[in-house]
């Protein structure tokens, strides 16, 4: 009989909940460490302190195990991702466990720290990917997302490029008519800094393209949502000096021009 494990360390409650999952799935196989390395090409080491609590193991760690041990596979990816989530959560010295952080309304952000805090929440919802990993889904889109770059832009240490918001978002598989509204926020923020003018143009072709590529299922509100960003971008473009009415449908003029459904 060998000898019995130490305690979990874990000081995260997610974590300890991992961590006493993984050891009920190996004792219920009735398998010791040695015997679970042999079946999972991973080494008893490396099983053991997947079980121990002191930090989050990788996914492909905690799935071999589950199948090897006939564990469920999603209550294995739901406590491996709360454990993932909490342990990326950043927390003042000493404190106690906050709370998971509030969902960022496109709508009501003004500052880049709500779009930074936006990404940390796009990726949870990816199942936190490596930025390697959206390094490459980038480069599979034509797009480039250095994990050194992305790292100084999730910290705040670089400037939030537009080119590395989008692919970012595409990256952690945001929705397109949720991409959208977010490149509308960026636009809005960015431009609160630095005056630019925005072109309507760039929303009336992105709202036109959610619209084609959005399923029957999309909700009414956000519908909306695009249709009074792009109004307001047209309100915005519009001298202050009427002039001569220009033709229908073209920039400048009070008609809206048609959007393709």
């Amino acid at each position: 009989m060998g000898r019995p494990e130490k305690p979990i360390e874990a000081t995260e409650p997610a974590l300890a909940r991992l961590a006493a999952w993984l050891r009920e799935q190996r004792e219920r196989a009735g398998l010791t460490y040695r015997q679970l390395a042999d079946r999972t090409n991973y080494h008893a080491t490396t099983l053991q302190r997947a079980a121990g609590g002191r930090s989050v193991p990788s996914w492909k760690v905690v799935e071999a195990v589950a199948r090897e041990c006939d564990g469920d596979l999603k209550t294995a990816r739901r406590k491996w991702a709360q454990a993932n989530y909490w342990a990326h959560v950043p927390r003042p010295s000493g404190s106690r466990r906050p709370r998971a952080p509030r969902r960022v309304d496109p709508e009501q952000v003004d500052t880049f720290a709500d779009l930074r805090q936006a990404m940390h929440e796009m990726r949870r919802k990816a199942d936190w990917p490596s930025l390697r990993e959206l390094d490459r889904r980038a480069r599979g889109r034509g797009r480039r997302l250095p994990a050194s770059t992305l790292a100084l832009v999730l910290k705040g240490e670089a400037p939030l490029h537009k080119p590395v918001f989008l692919a970012y978002m595409e990256a952690c598989e945001v929705r397109e008519v949720r991409r959208v509204l977010w490149a509308a926020a960026w636009e809005r923020t960015n431009n609160a800094r630095t005056p630019v003018p925005v072109n309507s143009r760039m929303h009336h072709s992105e709202f036109a393209r959610a619209m084609q590529s959005s399923s029957g299922g999309t909700s009414t509100e956000i519908l909306f949502r695009l249709w009074v960003t792009l109004r307001n971008s047209l309100a915005a473009e519009r001298p202050d000096d009427p002039g001569p009415r220009a033709a229908a449908g073209r920039e400048g003029t009070d008609d809206i021009p048609p959007v393709p459904v």
